[in-house]
């Protein structure tokens, strides 16, 4: 076999390997119904459980007969009768399966519709043949009754549905913790497309710990895919008393799902202040405190001209900020308020006192290359950073505490990060170890040697962090040395104390001097660019610990556009 290939029935092992992980971890809360189709299940035959779980691993309930066709599977026709006789699969039944006319009708294609109720259709509607798929099920599904529709498919191609398609989904979402991940996970690794940390079965967790843990995330998950079919389809005050309603019949949601459904309310009171709901956006966005809730409460309140209570949530915000965005909002807001006109922004006044330099407009739409070229004429090296620079050395000092499987946050063998790494018990049941972690190293060569092994012992391993270049070694080394060794530990503790927020905002350009001894970290911002309210707190903080860094803003010779102009011409 050659390197990365798959043997034929590669997907007939990942399935097993779901089924005795789900039974391993999760034996005390799967019900009877599942314990029934792991019965059935290992009583079919090899080839058997091998169609079954190509019909599970595609798209859809339905299946044509006639279509099927798997080059490792010999007798299909034996093997669907044995799929029937297990109930397994079921012939279309008009009754049992009346929710599911465009499900059925989808397994042909448009013609083939055309060409079977083309003949039946009633001559003062449009043809059917002009219509596009979509239309053309739904006039279908008018123009005929379910059992009209299966007499015809019938005698066209037998259509066979799936069943068991709950208790897979279910063996699957609780195998991955989510509805999102699939068996493509497994392909992608023994493909050799993705790497993972490598952790033994036994020290993996379960994800849900009851079996209310598992339906709560699975509610929401529903909620969540249903509103994203209502905002297309409903009125905006039909959709806020379905939530309500909906919030209301939540009782005690598992810590699990919580995280779920608040940023799903963050989604539904987005939507109604969009949607200029006002009233009805404030309830909602009260259910949370979830970034941005109380920022949008403070300007819905606003509109509505609740002064005073905005007044108020502005003070709480400033004084328990929960991140960059929400504190500078608040002053801001505040400041207008206070002197009743208008005044800078933080960021505003921060990026005005900055220094400046004009390069050539043929950068303009590559901004910080053209502040690089800018150094690189003074002799200094300049590199990209932005982000992925500090979320790289963060990634190397911390490789081993996130992916410490003994802290209970990794659940299957394809998670890329752990499951609470957003989350604001991350830090808290990681402080001590963050800080002992940091107070072991004894110098900067002591960090370097460190993160060194790190990267070349987990070179290629996905990880939220670090993304593989070739030259981030280069850069994470050269940042490493030249910032002092303790504002470099400062740094990396205040990023984990936030990881949502405290990963983002950083300087665009890592600048230095070998010869000089020089360093800065730069904020390049064109004419029109603004500062944000992160990357401001990130200057301040640097600013604080003596770091160097600064915003640099860019202004255009003019005269470089004539230049091209007259060499384009010539």
């Amino acid at each position: 076999m050659a390197q990365n290939d798959l043997p034929p029935k590669y997907y007939l092992e990942y399935f097993n390997y779901v089924l005795d992980f789900v039974q391993e971890k999760y034996r005390h809360i799967l019900n009877e119904k599942e314990w029934r189709f792991l019965r059935k299940y290992y009583c079919l035959s090899e080839d058997a459980q091998c169609l079954f779980i190509r019909f599970s691993n595609r798209r859809g309930l339905f299946f044509r007969v006639n279509k099927l066709s798997y080059s490792e599977l010999s007798d299909i026709p034996a093997l669907l009768n044995e799929l029937l006789e297990r109930e397994f699969i079921e012939a279309i039944n008009e009754e049992k399966h009346q929710t599911f006319g465009k499900e059925i009708l989808n397994v042909l294609n448009g013609k083939e519709i055309v060409d079977l109720f083309s003949g039946l259709q009633k001559k003062e509607k449009v043809p059917y043949k002009k219509l596009k798929k979509e239309g053309l099920v739904e006039a279908i599904l008018q123009d005929f009754s379910l059992n009209e529709i299966v007499e015809k498919l019938n005698d066209f191609e037998p259509i066979i549905k799936v069943c068991f398609e709950f208790e897979v989904t279910f063996m699957k979402f609780l195998f991955f913790g989510n509805r999102y991940l699939d068996m493509t996970e497994f392909v992608m690794r023994d493909m050799g497309l993705v790497q993972f940390e490598n952790h033994d079965d036994d020290k993996l967790v379960a994800r849900f710990n009851t079996r209310k843990d598992a339906e709560d995330k699975w509610l929401i998950t529903d909620q969540n895919d249903l509103f994203l079919q209502l905002k297309d389809s409903s009125p905006p005050l039909e959709i806020y008393d379905w939530f309500m309603n909906f919030a209301d019949s939540v009782d005690e949601l598992s810590e699990v799902a919580k995280p779920a459904y608040e940023r799903l309310i963050i989604k539904i009171a987005t939507f109604l202040e969009k949607n200029r709901q006002l009233d009805e956006a404030l309830l909602v966005f009260r259910l949370t405190e979830q970034v941005p809730s109380r920022e949008r409460q403070v300007r819905t309140l606003q509109k509505l001209n609740y002064i005073d209570e905005a007044f108020s949530l502005c003070q709480q915000m400033i004084e328990f900020p929960k991140n960059a965005d929400e504190k500078f909002f608040a002053i801001d807001f505040l400041n207008r308020l206070s002197t009743k006109k208008k005044t800078k922004k933080s960021t505003t006044s921060w990026l005005h006192q900055a220094e400046s330099i004009t390069i050539s407009i043929s950068f303009r739409h590559q901004v910080e290359m053209g502040v690089v070229d800018y150094y690189h004429n003074e002799g200094k090296l300049a590199v990209f950073a932005e982000n992925h620079l500090w979320r790289a050395i963060f990634g190397l000092v911390f490789w081993d505490i996130v992916f410490d499987p003994s802290l209970v946050a990794f659940h299957h063998p394809f998670q890329r990060r752990p499951s609470d790494l957003y989350l604001p018990d991350f830090y808290e049941k990681r402080k001590d170890l963050i800080i002992s972690h940091l107070d072991g190293f004894a110098d900067v060569q002591d960090l370097l040697i460190y993160m060194g092994e790190r990267y070349e012992s987990k070179f290629g391993i996905a990880n939220p962090f670090v993304v593989w270049l070739e030259e981030i070694w280069m850069i994470v080394r050269k940042a490493v040395e030249v910032v002092e060794f303790e504002a470099m530990k400062k740094i990396l503790h205040e990023m984990s104390k936030n990881l949502v927020e405290n990963l983002r905002g950083f300087p665009d350009l890592f600048m230095w001097d070998d010869v000089a001894g020089e360093y800065c970290f730069v904020e390049v911002k064109s004419p029109t660019d603004n500062l944000s309210n992160q990357q401001l707190s990130w200057l301040q903080y640097f600013e604080e610990i003596g770091v160097n860094a600064k915003v640099l803003r860019v202004y255009w010779r003019e005269d470089d556009s004539l230049e091209e102009e007259i060499e384009v011409t010539s």
